[in-house]
């Protein structure tokens, strides 16, 4: 089991970065943090440490099993990071884990409860007024394609087109809060 795994010939800039620890849950070992592409995705180590990386309790990492160890999770670097003493050691020294963002993107999934849904909030806006996706494209000066591919959430939006979709596709008015 790789401590961090290369890249290989990905350049650095297409490796999503760990920007923000969201929340830890120590007691089901699940953190959720938020990758520089804005996604806020789900990491569950209890099925990454015992599924996929099958951790016997002879491994140096086995300790992260342990809810308290797991809870001193780190952000250093775009690297989640743990320093603790392995208890069964015949060593005291300090321990320290390090898992990449690339590997970690890898293993993540959406965090449903954290992404915006700005493709679901808009579908349900657009029935809501009654209109169709060819009746909003028209009326916005977009294409029933673009209108099917943001409300599936495969296609990103700016915050100026938004506003034209809501305000002429719509003809209700957009308002953006920050909490």
């Amino acid at each position: 089991m790789p401590l961090m795994k290369k890249s290989g010939a990905k350049s650095s800039r297409s490796i999503p970065r760990i920007l923000r620890i969201n929340r830890i849950d120590k007691k089901n070992l699940k953190v959720s943090v938020l990758f520089s592409s804005g996604e806020n995705r789900l990491l569950d180590f209890n099925h990454i440490f015992k599924s996929v990386w099958k951790l016997k309790i002879s491994d140096l990492e086995y300790p992260l099993l342990n809810p308290e160890v797991f809870a001193k999770m780190e952000l250093e670097g775009y690297t989640l990071l743990w320093k603790y003493t392995n208890p069964l050691a015949k060593s005291k020294k300090e321990i320290e884990f390090g898992v990449g963002p690339d590997t970690l993107y890898e293993l993540s999934e959406p965090d449903h409860n954290r992404n915006l849904m700005i493709g679901k909030m808009f579908k349900e806006a657009r029935l809501k007024a009654g209109k169709t996706q060819e009746e909003v494209a028209v009326l916005s000066g977009t294409s029933r394609t673009y209108i099917t591919r943001l409300e599936s959430d495969k296609q990103d939006i700016e915050l100026m087109t938004l506003k034209k979709l809501i305000e002429a596709g719509l003809n209700m008015k957009l308002r953006v809060s920050i909490d």
